[in-house]
């Protein structure tokens, strides 16, 4: 008897883990801490003061800004961004509350003349496709969020899932506390 209501337990259990969102399982870092993705790319994620004098908000501006350095091999990875905020892979966590980016810079100095760091606001009409990034060395991306009132005080993770395609094809999901 003792047994099989264990047994039972571990199918339960494992039926409840396989629904769960997979950012539950994401590694947990502090802003600013180093996270690999494969064994050439190096992220670090941290709470940042950046343009974005174009975007209107309703609330107040909390920018987190993920900076990249794939080193001499360079790297090409793969997001989704918008402003959904159950369908976006970028996102803030305030309390509990999930909080979608408004606006997003890309600086990839690799880019050359293409590299015109604008500040992209994100349509909520467009909730189909991704982003793919090319770059060698560094690069950051800004990333704006328009925080409730209500929620300003509240402690802050963002949440991020990233594809690199190259060199190596791998995905990872971290959070990152602010």
């Amino acid at each position: 008897m003792k047994k099989s209501f264990v047994i039972s337990l571990v199918i339960l259990v494992s039926i409840q883990l396989a629904n769960i969102n997979p950012a539950v399982f994401a590694r947990q870092a502090k802003a600013g801490e180093v996270i690999t993705l494969g064994d050439s790319l190096f992220i670090k994620v941290s709470k940042a003061t950046a343009s974005f004098s174009r975007v209107k908000l309703k609330g107040e501006a909390f920018v987190v800004v993920i900076e990249m350095d794939s080193g001499k091999k360079g790297a090409t990875l793969s997001y989704k961004i918008n402003t959904d905020p159950d369908s976006t892979q970028i996102f803030l966590m305030s309390g509990a509350k999930k909080i979608a980016p408004r606006a997003v810079i890309e600086d990839f100095p690799s880019w050359g003349q293409d590299n015109d760091k604008e500040v992209d606001i994100l349509d909520p009409k467009e909730t189909i496709g991704g982003t793919t990034l090319t770059f060698q060395q560094k690069g950051t991306l800004s990333i704006l969020f328009d925080v409730p009132p209500e929620d300003a005080r509240t402690p802050k993770k963002v949440s991020v899932a990233l594809r690199m395609v190259q060199p190596k094809d791998e995905d990872r999901t971290f959070v990152v506390t602010l």
